[in-house]
């Protein structure tokens, strides 16, 4: 019963490189059934969401990205995204990789939260240290003139060239938490 790559996943996947970058951006019109307006139901409870918007000062979110990195992926969020739960919602998403149980990583992960979003920084003990080679920040940006914030996904750090053993993994697990993030900071 094995199945191919392309039959799991719906990206492509070149098998011949290590990894494969992953474009996001396809998936930002994705609508959610079951979408009902203010009040949002997970798991048979009913949260009340009436946090703010985004907002025309951009508060919040990400304003000095840098451009030196690598970019994994990007995405469109809509206008009406409380950015505020969104960024909570991916910091929750980081930290749960560091618990190894729902996806085992071969180095262990530093979760920041940082202006914008969330930094994954891949650790390695050097002489008794322990030192962050490559990180990922998963940010949301201000998007030029009023089209709404976007979701940025770029690898940086001293080893940004090479790429950290398992970032496949969280690429592909960074994409199902976007999706179901989006799906619970909508209005």
């Amino acid at each position: 019963m094995a199945s191919s790559a392309s039959q799991l996943f719906p990206f492509p996947i070149n098998q011949n490189r290590p990894y494969s970058p992953v474009s996001l951006a396809k998936y930002g019109s994705v609508t959610f059934p079951g979408h009902r307006g203010p009040s949002k139901h997970w798991r048979g409870f009913s949260i009340e969401i009436s946090a703010p918007r985004v907002s025309p000062s951009n508060e919040g979110i990400a304003t000095d990205v840098d451009d030196d990195g690598i970019s994994l992926g990007t995405m469109k969020l809509p206008t009406d995204t409380d950015i505020t739960l969104f960024e909570t919602l991916l910091f929750q998403w980081a930290n749960s990789l560091c618990q190894g149980a729902n996806l085992p990583l071969p180095v262990p992960l530093k979760i920041d939260k940082v202006q914008g979003g969330v930094r994954l920084g891949f650790i390695k003990v050097v002489d008794g240290k322990t030192e962050v080679f490559v990180y990922i920040d998963c940010l949301v940006c201000p998007a030029a003139e009023g089209t709404g914030p976007v979701f940025r996904a770029i690898r940086n750090g001293p080893a940004k060239e090479k790429i950290p053993p398992g970032e496949e993994r969280i690429m592909r697990s960074l994409l199902q938490a976007l999706q179901k993030s989006l799906e619970i900071a909508r209005a």
